[in-house]
């Protein structure tokens, strides 16, 4: 019988399904519980390992596991004691409403079953927590901006914003032309012109500290709007291609030893391509490896002066 891959993932699902199984199943012979869960008989004492060194917070021997498997047979011998219930705190039933709440909003809305099933843990979560308004996962100011942003875009006007950017690690105030606000991996941008730049980029909505609207109005026409200033670029993926993947946003199909994509920021290609540590090389454009290449250069020299 082919083995089920491991992963983290998968261990922790298991060694919690352990538990109830095994208490359900006083006795049952090690082979066959590693059978059941379709793990080799090693990994199922490995597992069982794990979890005689868990239980509930106190960490003596009244509250860790009491398993026994040297025999060939698993048992828990305080199998009652752990199966109690425990009252939550008012942190961890902060903690699960909000966790609940922002499960709620990435549900698409065609699962209406699973927010069905979300709304009601809330509401009895918030019962038992004591508390009457809901709790809503959301940045303070966020509302706020959202709103000057969308009047800004029906009423073409320009906005001045405060921005907080990760790529640079710095605050700019910048001047902008809002076309549209976009949705990606759950986060909200705003697709803008920036005068700046003097080029459209994107700004995620939570990491705009402040705005207001700015003096004249947007001249972008719709054909202008359109046009986007992506830079195209090229890669050598020589190791770690799963960190490539996930740091440069590629799919499994650009997966191969030599790749192109393209980026919107410049500081941003350069950063990811030195974090990479030579991982990752890129071939193309010439002018922005050579950038890499000085800046490399400039930090082996600094290394070599300490």
């Amino acid at each position: 019988m082919s083995k089920i891959p491991q992963t983290p993932l998968s261990r922790t699902s298991r060694l919690l399904d352990l538990v109830p199984y095994v208490s359900a199943h006083q006795g049952i012979e090690l082979k066959i519980l590693a059978d059941v869960f379709e793990v080799t008989s090693n990994q199922m004492v490995a597992d069982l390992t794990t979890l005689w060194m868990c239980g509930l917070p106190g960490y003596t021997p009244l509250e860790l596991m009491d398993l026994s498997f040297d025999s060939g047979y698993v048992t828990i011998h305080n199998a009652q004691t752990l199966s109690q219930p425990r009252n939550l705190t008012i942190e961890e039933s902060i903690a699960l409403l909000l966790g609940l709440d922002l499960v709620m909003q990435s549900l698409p809305d065609d699962r209406k079953d699973l927010k069905t099933m979300a709304t009601a843990l809330i509401d009895k979560l918030s019962l038992r927590a004591n508390l009457p308004s809901p709790l809503r996962a959301e940045p303070e100011n966020d509302h706020h901006i959202k709103s000057a942003i969308l009047v800004a875009i029906s009423s073409k006007k320009l906005m001045k914003i405060k921005y907080h950017s990760l790529y640079s690690d710095e605050i700019t105030t910048r001047e902008i032309q809002p076309v549209e606000i976009r949705t990606e991996n759950l986060h909200d941008y705003v697709w803008a012109y920036c005068e700046k730049a003097q080029a459209f980029r994107s700004f995620r909505t939570d990491r705009i500290l402040h705005c207001e609207q700015a003096h004249g109005s947007a001249t972008l026409t719709g054909t202008t709007a359109d046009k986007v200033s992506a830079i195209p670029y090229s890669l050598k993926i020589r190791t770690n291609k799963r960190e490539a993947m996930e740091r440069f946003n590629l799919s499994k199909a650009q997966m191969s030893s030599k790749t192109t994509s393209h980026a919107y920021s410049q500081e941003w290609l350069i950063r990811s391509v030195m974090a990479s540590a030579g991982s990752s090389e890129l071939t193309e454009p010439a002018e922005i490896r050579a950038e890499i290449a000085a800046s490399a250069a400039q930090i082996l020299q600094k290394y070599g002066k300490s």
